[in-house]
């Protein structure tokens, strides 16, 4: 299979397009001594256009209430759906988590990636906030 010849590195660049206030969650797995895994990360703000996938989703089952929904985000910022060292990054988004579920490179804009995330959280860890910490429910 061929490389696509289309390139829409401008569009995904240009200002009308491009979210520059999302902010990135990784966490590095590092072993304890007591042989339990602990995440150590920091945030980062990076840029990226971000495509909602039909919005939020309430489930109601049994056990509870659940809020389900997926965003697309096409970025230069290597996104990561976890590997031995690290956990799966949480970008936080217009007032939400999602974590990284997978990652592809993207064919039609140089250096992009493209990272199908999943709603974790509707109410974030915001930097310099006191609000609950994103992820890990």
């Amino acid at each position: 299979m061929g490389h696509a010849l289309l390139d829409v590195t401008d569009v995904l660049d240009d200002p009308d397009f491009l979210d520059t206030t999302l902010v990135l969650t990784r966490k590095v797995v590092a072993q304890q001594s007591d042989g339990l895994a602990l995440g150590k990360g920091g945030q980062i703000t990076f840029s990226g256009v971000v495509v909602p996938d039909g919005g939020q989703e309430l489930i109601q089952t049994a056990e509870g209430n659940q809020v389900q929904g997926d965003i697309t985000i096409f970025t230069r910022t290597a996104l990561t759906a976890g590997d031995a060292d690290y956990d799966a990054d949480v970008v936080l988004w217009n007032g939400a988590a999602y974590r990284v579920v997978a990652t592809k490179p993207w064919l039609f804009g140089q250096t992009y990636t493209q990272a199908i995330c999943a709603l974790t959280d509707l109410n974030p860890k915001r930097p310099g906030t006191s609000a609950p910490d994103a992820g890990y429910l």
